[in-house]
């Protein structure tokens, strides 16, 4: 199983826990810049559906993704509860929407599974495992998949 992150050779890994649809998703948390409230996103046109837009984060335009449709998960109406999860990678910085933030959560590796082959509602290639805790099953996100290379170089653009 690949898990895409620094922590590779530990025992344990840092993720912050967010939840959408009542299911419950963790990213790397070396790879989350900050969290945000829920702010006015401004929509960009010719982009793709799951792409809500964008935001102005300290001067910095930042890409906002809609994991609900990213994810093929039924749309709900957008709420000031929300947040947005900005994360970053090597070669692009976005934010995502979610539900709610969780927690920050130290996950044992070896209870670290990998994905079985069909996964309903996130496509398997966004998945880096599936780590079964105590208080629930967690989604891993492999953050470098969600977008292909076509629409990140076109994120990068933006």
């Amino acid at each position: 199983m690949a898990l895409n992150v620094e922590e590779k050779n530990t025992d344990e890994l840092q993720v912050v826990v967010f939840e959408l649809e009542k299911s419950y998703y963790g990213v790397h948390i070396l790879q989350v810049q900050e969290i945000i409230k829920m702010t006015e996103i401004t929509k960009i046109p010719n982009t793709p559906k799951f792409i809500e837009g964008i935001v102005n984060l300290r001067g910095n335009i930042i890409p906002v993704m809609d994991l609900r449709k990213r994810f093929g998960i039924p749309p709900i109406e957008v709420s000031d509860e929300w947040k947005i999860l900005i994360l970053k990678t090597e070669e692009l910085q976005f934010g995502v929407m979610v539900d709610q933030i969780s927690e920050v959560e130290k996950i044992a590796v070896n209870i670290i599974e990998s994905p079985p082959k069909i996964v309903s509602g996130v496509k398997g290639e966004f998945i880096s495992g599936i780590a079964k805790t105590e208080k629930r099953l967690l989604i891993l996100l492999n953050i470098e998949r969600i977008l292909s290379e076509e629409e990140q170089d076109m994120l990068k653009i933006i």
